[in-house]
């Protein structure tokens, strides 16, 4: 709005003046497709605009006054060019007419877009303030005003569009790096979810070693070398059934040793120092006629043993399950 008030009728006679004035503008929304909304030529009795809203409306106007379209919009011209137009808005006090007239160039067209008849003395003051207004909601756009001219009783100037700062050049369309972020962040949020459940299933299948296994002497196999070695524990090298549990054959991959794996589920977590303690005893025999522990493993609730592959089976198979060799009692005594 103007510094100081505009006097615009006489104090003696309180008579309308009349007024002219020019302005060039322009309204560039942010997305042409959505348009945005208007300029408006003001002129208050006051300076703020106290209680307007400006978010709509047009700057002056809020909620509770503006009703409908009709007590501020007279005709809805549509500026689809986004180039700098000239306007002039020309009031008769002796004819009650007001005229507004635009253009792309320089040169006052002869014809008005609007002449409307109207007293504007009922409703103006003996001093208004003169400006502009606009508003700024959800329909972002920019606002220009490059030039403006104003007289009482008299034709405002006309401006040289020549001779003023010339229509800033368009936004860069961001929408496809708009686009291009939002996929990024989706995947990005994708990733961090599947690294998150990567993690969480390492976590969960890792091989966890406790205080108290340190002490047990024989090797510890990592559970994902005996699978390997195993084959999966598939039943096709399953080789029987012991006091343990199940028996797999299976092979060393650095020596290419036959070795059986005797695998047995065990959920109580002193049977687990029970199993440590046997570890550790049996780590530590040595006979002739005793397989050697090569090592151990544990994965959760899966306790396994690693011993050499004995191909002719165990001992029991000779003495209790009527072999077809039956050994002699000097034998048995041999071998313990």
């Amino acid at each position: 709005m103007s510094s100081n008030p505009i006097k615009f009728k006489n104090s003696r006679s309180s008579k309308m003046s009349s007024f002219s004035t020019a302005f060039v503008f322009a309204i560039v929304p942010e997305y042409a497709k959505l348009g945005g909304h208007g300029l408006a030529f003001t002129i208050a009795a006051e300076k703020e605009l106290n209680g307007s809203l400006p978010s709509q409306y047009l700057g002056p106007l809020n909620a509770n006054d503006n009703g409908n379209f009709s007590n501020h919009v007279k005709e809805e011209l549509y500026l689809k060019s986004f180039k700098t137009i000239q306007a002039w808005i020309d009031y008769d006090s002796w004819r009650n007419e007001l005229n507004v007239t635009l253009s792309l160039s320089s040169v006052k067209p002869k014809f008005s877009v609007l002449s409307y008849h109207v007293d504007l003395s009922p409703i103006f003051r003996d001093s208004m303030y003169i400006g502009f207004s606009s508003s700024t909601g959800l329909l972002a756009r920019s606002h220009y005003v490059f030039g403006w001219s104003f007289k009482i009783n008299g034709e405002a100037k006309s401006l040289d569009l020549s001779s003023l700062p010339s229509l800033p050049g368009p936004k860069k369309d961001h929408t496809s790096f708009i686009i291009i972020v939002s996929v990024c962040d989706v995947a990005l949020v994708v990733f961090a979810i599947v690294l998150a459940l990567y993690l969480v299933y390492k976590i969960k299948n890792m091989d966890v070693l406790e205080d108290w296994e340190l002490d047990v002497g024989p090797h510890r196999f990592p559970y994902k070398e005996l699978k390997k070695e195993t084959n999966g524990f598939r039943d096709k090298g399953l080789l029987g059934f012991g006091g343990f549990g199940r028996v797999y054959k299976g092979t060393l991959p650095n020596s290419g040793t036959l070795v059986a794996v005797k695998q047995k589920s065990h959920n109580s977590k002193q049977g687990l120092r029970e199993f440590a303690s046997g570890i550790a005893s049996i780590g530590r025999l040595r006979h002739i006629n005793l397989v050697q522990l090569l090592g151990w493993c544990r994965r959760k609730g899966d306790l396994l043993l690693v011993y050499d592959f004995m191909p002719n089976g165990s001992l029991d198979r000779y003495i209790y399950d009527e072999p077809k060799m039956i050994l002699t009692w000097k034998q048995r005594f041999k071998i313990i």
